[in-house]
């Protein structure tokens, strides 16, 4: 992706800004003029280009231009990026940081008796509720430069301020999602056990809590243990008693795993046996049909698991497919601020007549010129019934 078509990718604008932007006329003619520029598109010579960069500067509506151009590229370099690790862990969204419930009611899905002749409807379940937290977090840092580097550079700096602060949203992101179901001692032990209590459950549920995590040899990463691994998720059972439904399933393992994984997910192996060149007997050519991934497996590899975990041993997870009803756990954003926003210190110094200074000629202490970048997410597990560990050797 291109400068420029960065900048069209990256079209949200930060809504605190929206109504300044409006008043500044022609503002959007203005914008694509300021981009093209810095993308250099008429191919003007480097002289002129920068004299006329150093000529943009004095204009008063330059702050708000540049403030666009690093939240735009911020935008579409986070979209860029987006991790596969929303393909096992549900994202949702909350109005407020006031603490937000899901709530889970249990009961009546079990297998309906049959009536006979004139017999009356049974009243035989009744209904259970749990729920769950979900609590946002702001999470963000401030950034400087000094007012000598942006003369010095030509403005070069903001590509990259903008490519670094997104990296870091979508690396804060993979890290807390990743410690939703990871702690430093192994699996969460909030999402597996062997049994658990999932938390939607009531407290006092007596049925058949479900196991799902394991050790030992069966849990050593294998194709034969892969597979038995998906057989024995389906045999979790539900509130009622009945069985766990499953349409896929996403596999993540650690770096160490990547290798083992790919061949257990390969399709088919091409194996070549017999034959000798002496006797002139020729080889004989089969496939071997590896069934593991007609169960519908998708793997993935969490490069923060080894820096979450650090047992040292090669924990790997099997989670439902988020098609399924249910999920293992959740992770919220504040509903409009679901990507990071980037913003700009307002200087506190004015020119001698009174009248305002752009942010780019920095602070009055030090003509420090300031970004911020933020972002807000939370959340929590939700289901064990969805997922499984497995602590290999």
């Amino acid at each position: 992706m291109d400068f420029l078509e960065m900048m069209e990718a990256g079209d949200k604008l930060e809504s605190s800004l929206s109504d300044v932007r409006q008043r500044i006329p022609m503002f959007e003619e203005k914008l694509v003029k300021f981009i093209e520029l810095i993308a250099n598109k008429p191919g003007y010579a480097g002289h002129k280009r920068a004299y006329l960069m150093k000529e943009a500067e004095t204009t008063a509506d330059f702050p708000y231009l540049f403030g666009t151009v690093l939240e735009r590229q911020l935008y579409a370099k986070y979209k860029a990026q987006t991790p596969d690790w929303r393909d096992y862990i549900k994202v949702g969204t909350q109005n407020d940081f006031r603490p937000s419930w899901l709530i889970g009611v249990n009961g009546l899905q079990g297998i309906l008796p049959q009536l006979g002749l004139r017999a009356e409807y049974p009243n035989d379940q009744a209904l259970s509720d749990g729920k769950v937290q979900f609590i946002l977090n702001k999470y963000g840092r401030e950034f400087g430069l000094a007012w000598e580097t942006l003369i010095n550079d030509d403005l070069g700096a903001f590509s990259d301020l903008a490519e670094r602060f997104a990296t870091a949203a979508m690396r804060s992101e993979y890290y807390f999602a990743t410690s939703l179901y990871a702690t430093a001692t192994g699996p969460n032990t909030n999402l597996f056990g062997a049994p658990i209590l999932p938390p939607l459950y009531p407290s006092n549920f007596s049925g058949t809590k479900t196991t799902n995590l394991f050790s030992g040899s069966g849990s050593v990463f294998s194709i034969t243990n892969l597979a038995a691994a998906a057989a024995a998720m389906r045999r979790f059972t539900d509130y009622d008693g009945q069985p766990v439904i499953f349409d896929g399933f996403e596999l993540v393992v650690p770096p160490v795993l990547e290798i083992p994984m790919l061949q257990a997910l390969n399709p088919a192996n091409i194996i070549q046996s017999g034959g000798d060149s002496t006797s002139g007997a020729k080889p004989q050519i089969r496939s071997s049909s590896n069934t593991v991934p007609m169960l519908n497996i998708t793997g993935h590899v969490n490069p923060y698991l080894p820096i979450i975990d650090l047992t040292g041993r090669p924990t790997w997870y099997l989670f439902g497919k988020l098609t399924n009803s249910g999920y293992a756990a959740k992770m919220n954003f504040l509903r409009g601020h679901e990507s990071p926003e980037l913003c700009m210190k307002n200087p506190n110094k004015i020119a001698l007549g009174g009248a305002s200074m752009s942010p780019l000629e920095g602070d009055y202490e030090s003509d420090a010129i300031r970004w911020r970048i933020r972002h807000i997410f939370g959340g929590n597990v939700v289901d064990p019934n969805y997922c499984a560990a497995f602590i290999g050797q």
